[in-house]
C-alpha cells in the first residue's frame, strides 16, 4: 500500500515538473534588447576616436545626413538646446517608437550625433547604442550650459585620458581571466626591547 501511494505521489511530481517546464517554454518571450558588440571592440572603437563629431563641422554637415539627439532631461531640453535637436533621454531609449527611429535612421545611412551637459555624460548614452549594434552613433565635443537663462554651448576638446585604462586592466587580469589581488607590501613591525629594571636594594 505504501509503494503504491509512493510511486503516485512521484507520478504527480513528476507531471507537474513537465506542466512547469511546458508552461515557461510556451510563455518564453524572446528578450527585445540583445547587445551585438562585446566590450572588447567597444573598448577598440573607443581607442580609435572617430566617433567624435566637432562642433565647428556640424553646419558644414547637410542635415539630411544627421540626427542630431538632446540626452539630457526635458526639463534642462525645454530650457534650451541646439537648433534642430531632438529630445531622447536614457529612460526613452527603449521605447518602441525611439527603437524604431533608431533603425529607421540606420537604415537610411544617416549618422546619430548625441551630446549632453558634457561629452562624458553623451559617452555613456553612445557606448549603450554601440553596444545594441548602432554603429552610426557619434558624440559632439561639447558642453552645454545657462548663464542669464541664455543657452550657452562651447566646444571642448576631449583628450586622452591620464590613465591608460586598457594597459591597467591587462596587467591586473591574468591570462586565466581572473583579475589577481594586488599583494600588500609586508609591513615591518619592531619590538622595543624592554630594559631590566635594576632591582632597588634595602628594606
Amino acid at each position: 500500500m505504501k509503494e503504491l501511494e509512493r510511486t503516485e505521489r512521484i507520478s504527480i511530481s513528476a507531471v507537474l515538473f513537465l506542466l512547469v517546464i511546458l508552461i515557461g517554454f510556451l510563455t518564453f518571450e524572446k528578450p527585445q534588447n540583445v547587445f551585438q558588440k562585446d566590450s572588447k571592440s567597444t573598448l577598440n572603437a573607443l581607442l580609435k576616436k572617430d566617433y567624435i563629431v566637432h562642433y565647428k563641422d556640424l553646419k558644414d554637415l547637410d542635415p539630411a545626413t544627421y540626427v542630431l539627439i538632446d540626452v539630457r532631461d526635458a526639463f534642462e531640453f525645454n530650457k534650451g538646446h541646439i537648433d534642430g535637436a531632438i529630445n531622447i533621454t536614457a529612460f526613452q531609449a527603449f521605447d518602441d517608437a525611439t527603437k524604431e527611429m533608431f533603425r529607421k535612421t540606420k537604415s537610411e545611412g544617416k549618422t546619430i550625433i548625441l551630446y549632453s551637459e558634457d561629452p562624458d555624460k553623451a559617452s555613456s548614452a553612445w557606448m549603450l547604442l554601440y553596444q545594441l549594434g548602432y554603429e552610426n552613433v557619434k558624440i559632439l565635443d561639447i558642453t552645454t550650459s545657462f548663464k542669464d537663462n541664455k543657452f550657452i554651448v562651447k566646444e571642448v576638446e576631449i583628450e586622452k585620458p591620464a590613465v591608460n585604462y586598457a594597459e591597467v586592466m591587462k596587467k591586473a587580469t591574468s591570462s586565466s581571466g581572473v583579475t589577481e589581488k594586488p599583494k600588500a607590501p609586508k609591513k615591518v613591525i619592531t619590538v622595543k626591547k624592554k630594559k631590566k629594571r635594576v632591582a632597588e636594594g634595602g628594606c
